[in-house]
């Protein structure tokens, strides 16, 4: 009896260590999920209820923000349909730009480990006014929320 309550008790801790979700819902994306390293560069995704969506890519003294709608299609991916951009430099403002033919898809799960919760996204395809944008984001983004 007692090895049987210490191997599910093991097995337990294991299973809070790292959670995988297999397919993400719309209530998995909610909230700012945020990857950032030094030297002021980083990725923040804020989702909101309302299905409106913002990304900023920190580039050192340069941030570009895109804003828009996401939807999370067929195949369980997590798209962010883009309407507008801005590219802000530090210490001046910035005015957002309507755009076209421009979106993100991400393969995307959410999990936790140590008590943190993790978006995790893989680029699948990038395009910004109509043009492959492939080397915008790292292959894979581990955000914390």
């Amino acid at each position: 009896m007692n090895r049987t309550f210490g191997r599910f008790s093991m097995l337990w801790a294991l299973m809070l260590t790292v959670l995988p979700v297999n397919a993400i819902g719309f209530n998995d994306v909610i909230g700012t999920w945020r990857l950032h390293y030094r030297g002021n560069y980083g990725y923040e995704f804020s989702f909101n209820k309302s299905y409106r969506a913002v990304c900023v890519v920190r580039l050192k003294e340069m941030n570009i923000y895109f804003r828009g709608v996401y939807t999370i299609d067929e195949r369980k991916n997590l798209r962010i349909n883009i309407s507008e951009i801005k590219n802000q430099e530090y210490g001046t403002g910035g005015k957002y730009n309507a755009v076209s033919l421009s979106y993100f898809v991400f393969d995307a799960k959410r999990y936790q480990q140590g008590g943190k919760e993790y978006l995790e996204l893989r680029p699948v395809e990038i395009v910004i006014n109509g043009n492959s944008s492939e080397g915008y984001f790292e292959p894979i983004m581990k955000l914390v929320k």
